[in-house]
């Protein structure tokens, strides 16, 4: 079971709701950095990967732009809403899908049920790369200027506009950013390799506080959200 921080109170601080209200003032001035690396990953690829993704969601896939995001909603078998979430397209035959938190293990299971019995015909492999991948939200107006910090090469709007996403360095190691939020901010979320997600964690809320930012849970982000 993965959790989640709902505050990080302060000093002083003697409510969640004083917490809460901290972050969400940080975030929306400043900058924030939230660990989202509990949402589902989902590695799909193969020639036909984007049919098989406009078969599981209710929009379309397949014209997707290589480097681009796209928000998608996915339906049961009796047309109930079973997930929603971004899925980023990194190579002409190559996505990789998020899902939430809960419904990573329902979502993985109802992929292998399309592509086992209502389209066998796809030429599409999966496999869930959750815990392979840290991934980290950096969200407020001075975001770009925590990643530029690390980022071997710097961004601008030009090089990564809304929804775009591919490879970055990260302190020399290969990493992914995605330029998505859910906080309604200037916000991306950078994903290195599991085992650098501490180091990268430590480094991210480092530079934040240089800038009047720091960490936030789930409280605010569900503040931010709901806004």
């Amino acid at each position: 079971m993965w959790y989640s921080p709902s505050y990080f109170p302060a000093p002083g601080e003697s409510t969640w709701r004083e917490a809460c209200d901290r972050e969400v003032r940080l975030v929306r001035e400043s900058v924030g950095i939230s660990d989202v690396s509990t949402l589902g990953k989902i590695d799909i690829q193969g020639p036909d990967a984007g049919a098989f993704l406009d078969f599981v969601y209710t929009n379309m896939f397949s014209t997707l732009k290589v480097g681009r995001v796209r928000y998608g909603l996915m339906l049961r078998e009796d047309g109930h809403v079973m997930d929603d979430g971004t899925t980023a397209r990194l190579g002409e035959q190559h996505y990789v899908m998020t899902t939430t938190t809960a419904a990573a293990g329902q979502v993985m299971q109802h992929l292998d049920f399309v592509h086992q019995c209502l389209r066998p015909d796809l030429d599409v492999r999966f496999i869930s790369v959750t815990e392979q991948w840290a991934q980290f939200a950096v969200a407020g107006p001075r975001s770009r200027d925590v990643l530029n910090a690390v980022l071997d090469q710097s961004i601008d709007d030009e090089s990564w506009p809304f929804m775009a996403c591919g490879p970055v360095g990260v302190a020399g190691i290969a990493g992914r950013l995605f330029r998505i939020s859910f906080s309604g901010e200037h916000a991306y979320e950078v994903a290195v390799p599991a085992r650098y997600g501490e180091a990268l964690y430590r480094l991210l809320l480092s530079q934040a506080e240089t800038l009047g930012g720091g960490p936030y849970g789930m409280e605010a982000l569900n503040v931010l959200r709901s806004e």
